[in-house]
């Protein structure tokens, strides 16, 4: 009856160390992302949100809510957080290519391949945000196989303290003020 405990004990352990791994690897993905998406925007901000379409603006506006959206889950430490880092970065990853790689094609369509002139920082910053969103994919599935797939992931009791103390994490506070400053901007650009 000892040995039972002692291994279940020790089972426990291990599943907290390898999901405290999970959490500290999917933490310094989210930072990356994080620091990908403001020099991304922080780009969109010194061409002026008032160059794009409409449709661009929109969906860049809408993609910010989920960017923060998704490091607020991350900091959490969210139990659904590696899944969200997966389906959310492969998204978004494949809308920034949508919007900025692709030859020019009307809707939904910033195309740096088709502009006259595209700054090198504007390469930068999205080609950044791609890739840091795609180590977010990376990562994500990693966490999401070591916990024993998307049904244990689904499973597993909720051990996130509450969002309100999401928001206190450094990069989360800086990804929320941040991102509220770009909305700010953009719109004060575009309808201002």
């Amino acid at each position: 009856m000892t040995v039972d405990l002692v291994g279940t004990s020790a089972a426990g352990i291990d599943r907290e160390a390898r999901d405290a791994a999970g959490d500290r690897a999917l933490s310094w993905a989210g930072t990356l992302f994080v620091l990908a998406v403001i020099v991304h925007n922080g780009d969109h901000l010194r061409r002026g949100a008032d160059k794009l379409t409409a449709d661009v603006f929109w969906l860049g506006t809408v993609g910010i809510l989920v960017e923060v959206a998704l490091v607020i889950l991350i900091f959490q430490r969210h139990r659904l957080a590696p899944l969200a880092a997966v389906v959310t970065g492969l998204s978004l990853a494949a809308g920034y290519v949508e919007v900025h790689f692709l030859p020019g094609h009307g809707l939904l369509s910033d195309s740096f391949t088709s502009a006259a002139h595209v700054s090198p920082l504007s390469w930068f910053a999205a080609s950044m945000e791609i890739v840091a969103a795609l180590i977010l994919v990376v990562v994500g599935a990693r966490v999401v196989r070591a916990r024993g797939g998307a049904p244990a992931v689904f499973a597993a009791a909720s051990r996130e303290p509450g969002f309100h103390l999401a928001g206190v994490h450094p990069i989360a506070s800086i990804m929320v003020l941040s991102q509220t400053a770009t909305l700010a901007i953009s719109f004060f650009q575009a309808y201002g």
